[in-house]
């Protein structure tokens, strides 16, 4: 009991008004998300896949080139690139025209349904950026695509 009573004595007849901690804070709100400006819209990609070696836009992506324009002009967005790729199986010099039909006739679809020529970029690139490194033939699908951005 000696103890504690010095121990109190000691600990308030030696604490000074100086080193009092001051109360917290009172909380505050939590400050509000910020918000990129209404002009800023996100990116949005879409990836088109071939199966075979031909210039012909697969049928399931007949339905998704219409809903592509449709997000251009609902959105606003300011401009669409199209990257087509291929595999490797062939030269660049057969696999640059090839990618190059393709980003055209995707290109030729989207103003087809509204987007102003003058919005879209259509590149071919052969087998320049794969996103498979090898060859097998199970794999090569990986490769052959058109990758749509909405910028």
């Amino acid at each position: 009991m000696r103890f504690v009573l010095f121990a109190a004595i000691f600990a308030f007849g030696s604490v000074a008004a100086a080193d009092i901690a001051p109360p917290p804070p009172e909380p505050s709100e939590a400050p509000a998300p910020t918000l990129p400006p209404p002009d800023m819209k996100p990116a949005r990609t879409f990836t088109i896949f071939f199966d075979h070696a031909g210039p012909q836009i697969p049928e399931d992506a007949q339905s998704l080139l219409p809903q592509i324009a449709e997000i251009y002009l609902r959105i606003g967005y300011a401009a669409i690139k199209v990257e087509c790729h291929s595999d490797n199986v062939a030269s660049q010099a057969i696999n640059v025209p090839l990618t190059e039909d393709r980003a055209r006739r995707i290109k030729t679809e989207l103003v087809r349904y509204g987007v102003p020529d003058a919005a879209v970029t259509a590149v071919g690139l052969g087998f320049s950026d794969p996103l498979v490194p090898d060859a097998a033939p199970e794999t090569a699908v990986s490769n052959r695509r058109c990758v749509v951005e909405l910028t």
